[in-house]
């Protein structure tokens, strides 16, 4: 597939998910996870539009990209107040949750307006048309290259800054959005890549996901500090905002350290070991020591150990294998709500 029809493909597509959740949320107003996968939604296919400009009508393209922040800066403290709402928990009668509620209500109904004239101007339709002409970009693996190294240079250059030092709620934010835009990037192109591709989008989303829940703290500081403040809400959230930074250096420095731009493309370059080939080497070893380590006086099972599928002994030889770099992404996710996992990691 040539690059102009790729590009093509790619924004088509997510431009489709674009309306389809444009049309849930006008359905679900009032529902916390329409606004998030709205925003999410908003977000890929305006990655999508800016990796492949030099394929679209560059005034096109700036349009769509601005009417698409306007989208999200209206939906932004609808969200706000969702994610509050949610971390008072057993506050919500309090006058705080009541406030948060009328003012989730304003700004739903100023998001709800805005999205209810995109559909009418039948903007998926025009943008769609608008899409459909361009110039001859690149060969697809240079533009891969090109755009994957350009979204890697801050990522790898702030995570680096921040992960050893005391770093600001500010600078972890710019993070955030450095590791979304070349998550959503490395996303565009991950067939390109196969195996490599989708083991470094897990890391970025387990970075991606610690560095949510630093902002949803600093957000919901924010946000209670301007309807008066409320100290005990917020001596909580600046405790969970320092333990999940604490827990993302620690993160960083397991998965990230020692890693830069050039390496990280030619990671992705390099062929990656035959899964199967490292699957029976370890069913081999597992095997062996589970031979060895029974007594004489249960030959059979020991000879039932031996007999055992490969793939079955691989599997146990992948749980005692885990490496601890996952230690510090297993912690965050265990102390991360399940109602808000999906939408720092999206």
């Amino acid at each position: 597939m040539d690059t102009r029809t790729f590009a093509a493909t790619q924004t088509g597509r997510l431009l489709e998910r674009l309306a389809s959740q444009v049309d849930a949320t006008l359905r679900q107003r009032s529902s916390g996870d329409a606004i998030h996968h709205l925003r999410v939604a908003v977000r890929r296919f305006a990655q999508a539009v800016a990796v492949f400009k030099t394929c679209f009508p560059q005034k096109e393209s700036r349009r769509i990209r601005r009417r698409l922040k306007a989208i999200l800066a209206l939906a932004g403290p609808v969200r706000d107040c969702d994610i509050a709402l949610e971390i008072l928990g057993a506050h919500k009668e309090t006058s705080l949750a009541v406030e948060l509620r009328a003012r989730r209500q304003r700004a739903g109904r100023a998001l709800m307006a805005t999205l209810k004239q995109w559909v009418a101007r039948k903007s998926a339709a025009k943008w769609r048309q608008a899409l459909a002409a361009g110039d001859v970009p690149l060969p697809m693996e240079e533009m891969a290259q090109r755009e994957l190294r350009r979204r890697a240079k801050p990522f790898f250059r702030q995570g680096s800054q921040v992960a050893g030092a005391n770093a600001g709620a500010g600078e972890l934010h710019k993070l955030r959005i450095a590791a979304k835009k070349l998550r959503y990037t490395l996303e565009l192109f991950a067939d390109l890549y196969g195996p490599a591709a989708e083991d470094w989008l897990k890391r970025i989303r387990g970075v991606q996901s610690l560095l949510g829940s630093i902002n949803d703290c600093r957000a919901v500081r924010s946000l209670v500090a301007s309807l008066g403040g409320n100290p005990k809400v917020e001596a909580t959230l600046r405790r969970k905002q320092r333990r999940k930074t604490r827990e993302f250096q620690r993160l960083w420095s397991e998965e990230f350290a020692g890693v830069g731009p050039r390496q990280w493309i030619r990671s992705l370059r390099r062929p990656p070991r035959k899964p199967v080939a490292r699957h029976a080497a370890a069913a081999a070893v597992a095997r062996n020591a589970a031979v060895a380590a029974t007594p004489p006086a249960t030959a059979a099972a020991r000879t039932a150990v031996a007999a055992a599928s490969p793939a079955a002994v691989a599997r146990h030889a992948a749980v005692a294998t885990t490496p601890p770099a996952t230690a510090a992404a297993r912690t965050a996710a265990a102390a991360t709500s399940p109602a808000t996992a999906a939408s720092r990691t999206a």
